[in-house]
């Protein structure tokens, strides 16, 4: 999908909808991170930011920054303690995240399919809500 593409796709959901383009960005971000965790092998947090005037977007790989007694061996692929953290990023705090951008990935069928579920999901989400918001006053 290239930029272009996720403006359209925007642009036609949220009028199609009525949903707000803010609500349809954040479903389709939250959608290609899902995609980019599954197709990874290891057990890792995934972010990815849309520009909302170009339609560029960019994927990061995160870890959460823990105290060193807390790591869990278990979440290694997606906690660093808070020593390794300071050596990535001067500063950091515990609860905070440490970002890496990844390059491209290459979403299959199947990751496809989850985005695709992901998106719709939240769409539906959207669309519940002002509905409630809607008939709330009337109640």
């Amino acid at each position: 999908m290239n930029s272009k593409e996720i403006l359209q796709v925007v642009t036609v959901v949220s009028e199609e909808k009525g949903v707000d383009r803010e609500v349809i960005f954040d479903a389709l971000e939250s959608a290609l991170a899902a995609a980019i965790r599954k197709r990874s092998t290891l057990d890792i947090d995934a972010r990815v930011a849309i520009d909302r005037v170009t339609g560029e977007f960019q994927n990061f790989r995160r870890w959460e920054v823990v105290a060193d007694d807390e790591l869990d061996p278990e979440l290694k692929d997606s906690q660093l303690s808070l020593t390794e953290a300071s050596k990535r990023q001067a500063g950091i705090e515990i609860g905070a995240f440490v970002e890496e951008p990844v390059g491209g990935v290459e979403l299959g069928r199947i990751a496809a399919q989850i985005a695709k579920q992901v998106i719709v999901q939240k769409v539906r989400e959207a669309e519940r809500q002002q509905v409630a918001e809607e008939y709330e006053p009337r109640v």
